[in-house]
């Protein structure tokens, strides 16, 4: 159950649709997927927003190698026999081979110096400061596996095996037409001038898209806001924005017999109106509860045979990752240095130009021409050296990434085999939990209307009848916006949320409680607190649910400690 990603992270959308649909039933009872939805031709689109792009990013995506040193791979699923079918699509919607001369930077670079925009970035760069403004969009373009491999294979079986030679594959042009058509789409929709890099990839499992977006309006000035998100710069409108895009590229990918997939949030709600879904979901949800008893038992000790394995894996993974971490920021360091390095050797060889420029021309003698570019030349040869030397230790660097890179894959094959193990008592598991909070939930319902009454009746003992009689009338005061009445409108959605916060999935809780109109959300560090009981925990989660629940235009300052 850990690590609720969203659908569109998935590179095997077949796959991705089963174990989503596993991973939510704990925290929504949903039917499970039939033969037909399972296989399914979905389409994929994934954006990411970046501060720029490193020459290790750009080397993976026009797959340039360093010195010898394989490609950098954290899948390890990249083909080398395939790498002469990767395509770009360029200018006036060419497909030419990948440019591997041509760093993705530079093309930046250029592309930024002829229209006469500066990278706002480059402030921070010169002051040794991380960037801070978002000036790249990488979007990830593709489908199902299996028809993406009809289009960019026909009839031809791919050895997808590890080592396997498929050097006898070869192109079909569907790939190129659904290429072109979503280049076309892309530069429509941002401008072509702003398609930085379109890059097809045919030696991957997956046959797929980068393109590198500049977010850069008509009045050639970096927004993020403006361009991805919207004026009001709200994840609302955000949301909407990703929706149209969706839409708009299922109607180009439904020739090519892939379709825009439901979100999961709308799955199982249409042609009801709401109060039918909740009530479906109720009694859905105390059937299963009702088998849970007899399998708790069981459950529990396939859980905690698997637990300890679980850990060993995990510690392994953080430690790699811990060294792939160092690894990348001296890949990185490396990279950055060298590029720096290669700007100044452009300037020390603009200024011999120069000088031999004022030679000639009489500017300068021909003593004082020679004395400057002697020094200059020396210089400039000291730098050639200096790159020569970052450069080998950029290669080792660079190999002992991918080696660690290569340790990390086997320990998570190995820790995903042992999750596997639990993903058919996970759910159950979760489902006794939120069958807890959901009668945790009524309990302190009852609770706060009592409780709320004995005041009522406090405050009525010392008034007249008349005075009564008059308050009674407007009596229904006394349960707005209670936790009675939160709980009696919607009880299955607080009580979905109040599980997530309890379980550790916050993003989840939060992208429920947004769904149905909620706001708010738990912030950061949220979680069970070292002296806390699990009593006192339920009840926080609980609180926090019904704040999150409420609708927007209500959410006012959290008053849950956090």
């Amino acid at each position: 159950m850990e690590g609720l990603t969203s659908f569109y992270e998935a590179t095997y959308v077949r796959q991705a649709v089963v174990k989503i649909r596993l991973r939510e039933c704990s925290l929504r009872t949903l039917p499970p997927l039939t033969q037909k939805q399972i296989f399914m031709a979905k389409q994929v689109m994934d954006i990411r927003p970046g501060k720029g792009m490193t020459l290790s990013q750009s080397n993976e995506h026009l797959r340039v190698s360093l010195h010898g040193a394989k490609t950098s791979s954290r899948s390890l699923n990249i083909d080398p026999t395939r790498d002469l079918l990767n395509f770009e699509i360029t200018q006036g919607c060419q497909v030419v081979p990948v440019d591997k001369r041509t760093s993705i930077p530079k093309r930046i670079r250029e592309n930024l110096k002829k229209r006469g925009i500066e990278d706002p970035n480059k402030k921070y760069k010169k002051l040794g400061l991380e960037p801070k403004i978002r000036t790249i969009a990488n979007f990830i373009l593709g489908g199902s596996r299996d028809q993406m491999h009809r289009l960019a294979f026909g009839n031809q079986k791919v050895n997808l095996e590890r080592g396997a030679d498929n050097s006898s594959i070869r192109r079909m042009p569907e790939i190129e037409n659904w290429a072109k058509d979503m280049y076309r789409f892309m530069s429509d929709r941002f401008g072509e001038k702003n398609i930085a890099a379109f890059v097809v990839h045919l030696d991957e499992t997956n046959p797929h898209i980068h393109c590198t977006v500049l977010p850069i309006t008509e009045q050639n000035k970096f927004s993020w806001k403006q361009v991805m998100v919207g004026e009001n710069n709200s994840k609302f409108e955000y949301q909407k924005r990703t929706t149209e895009l969706h839409n708009a590229i299922a109607e180009i990918n439904a020739k090519y017999g892939l379709e825009r997939g439901d979100p999961i949030a709308e799955t199982g709600a249409k042609h009801r109106s709401t109060a039918e879904y909740h009530e479906a979901l109720r009694k859905e949800l105390k059937e299963q509860n009702k088998r849970l008893f007899d399998t708790k038992i069981v459950l529990d000790d396939a859980i905690e045979k698997n637990k300890e394995t679980i850990k060993e894996q995990k510690q392994t993974i953080d430690s790699l990752n811990k060294e792939i971490k160092h690894a990348s920021a001296r890949v990185k360091g490396l990279s950055t240095m060298i590029e720096h390095l290669e700007t100044y050797k452009e300037d020390l060889e603009k200024e011999i130009a120069k000088l031999k420029a004022d030679r000639d021309s009489g500017k300068i003698s021909a003593e004082e021409a020679a004395r400057k570019m002697d020094a200059i030349t020396k210089n400039l040869e000291d730098v050639k050296a200096q790159i020569l030397d970052k450069e080998s230790k950029l290669s080792v660097a660079q190999a002992k990434l991918d080696s660690l890179n290569a340790q990390t894959s086997k320990t998570e094959t190995r820790y995903q085999e042992v999750k596997t193990k639990l993903q058919t008592a996970q759910p159950e598991y979760n489902k006794n939990a939120m069958q807890e909070m959901e009668a945790f939930g009524y309990n302190l319902a009852a609770f706060d209307a009592m409780k709320r009454m004995e005041k009522y009746n406090e405050m009525t003992a010392n008034m007249s009848p008349d005075e009564r009689r008059i308050l009674d009338k407007y009596n229904s005061v006394l349960l707005d916006d209670s936790i009675f009445e939160q709980m009696a409108e919607n009880a299955t959605e607080i009580t979905t949320v109040a599980t997530a916060l309890f379980l550790g999935y916050l993003d989840k809780a939060t992208a429920i409680a947004e769904s149905h109109g909620g706001g708010g959300g738990p912030g950061t560090g949220w979680g069970k607190k070292d002296d806390e009981d699990e009593l006192a925990f339920k009840r926080r989660c609980m609180l926090m649910a019904m704040h999150m629940m409420r609708p927007q235009n209500k959410v006012k300052k959290s008053r849950w400690h956090r």
